[in-house]
């Protein structure tokens, strides 16, 4: 894979990573992060790097479709397509107002987003792909992550949760296809769940390389704690999730 092009942003890797919600790691960090958002009705929720949509549903169904407004937001724009179809089959069905999805690469901030317009952040593996490079040097930095993690206390109302999973440094991909094989025989198509489990992999190769040249961020839990609490995060919560291949973190923005 060429290693300049972000295939993070096409729409074939988006594509292969929608079986992922079948594999047994991924539906325990989707437990996991339900267990820690408890939306109230009437909220309004920034579900960062949706994907095909598996937290959006999560967040509507733990407020039991009462959930003021869900806004879905991903860099890539054929996740539109997996959330018109969610958006059917969710109950009661969510209107346009209460669940909406835009495109956007964080790696820019979210400049789309206003100020204090969220009680609620969360985040599934997606952040740790902030990218930026030093113009002068041409080196990767971590200034585009730092900066997300600034907008995103930048759109969360004062006493606002942010929950997220990163995977942690040096993540083993292999160990989370061994603990899902037995499901992909289970499903209807087994043969298009084996391909894009193989086009994972691929793309996990590729992001590994990648975190280690500093393009992509896969960090201690102690230096993500420290540059939450830079940011003005409070209440820090941690624990392994994903076959602990993740973190699951949980922080809050201090009440005004």
């Amino acid at each position: 894979m060429n290693t300049e092009t972000n295939h993070w942003l096409d729409e074939k890797c988006a594509r292969a990573f929608w079986d992922q919600h079948k594999g047994l790691p991924y539906q325990d960090l989707l437990l996991d992060t339900a267990r820690w958002l408890n939306p109230g009705a009437g909220e309004s929720w920034l579900d960062l790097g949706c994907g095909r949509g598996e937290l959006t549903s999560v967040l509507w169904n733990a407020a039991a479709g009462q959930i003021g407004q869900i806004v879905a937001v991903d860099c890539n724009a054929v996740n539109a397509e997996a959330l018109e179809r969610l958006r059917r089959r969710l109950r009661p069905t969510p209107t346009p107002a209460q669940l909406s999805f835009q495109t956007g690469n964080f790696s820019d901030g979210l400049p789309q987003l206003a100020d204090a317009s969220f009680d609620g952040i969360v985040s599934g593996l997606a952040i740790s792909y902030a990218e930026s490079r030093d113009p002068a040097t041409g080196q990767y930095t971590d200034v585009a992550y730092n900066r997300l993690l600034a907008e995103m206390y930048r759109v969360l109302k004062p006493g606002g949760r942010l929950v997220f999973s990163v995977n942690v440094p040096q993540p083993r991909f292999w160990s989370l296809v061994w603990k899902s094989l037995s499901m992909a025989f289970r499903v209807s198509k087994p043969g298009r769940v084996l391909l894009n489990t193989w086009k994972m992999m691929r793309y996990g190769r590729w992001l590994c390389q990648e975190a280690k040249r500093g393009r992509f961020h896969y960090l201690p839990i102690d230096a993500i704690a420290e540059r939450l609490n830079r940011t003005g995060f409070r209440d820090f919560q941690y624990r392994l999730s994903y076959a602990g291949q993740a973190y699951l973190v949980r922080v809050c923005k201090p009440a005004a």
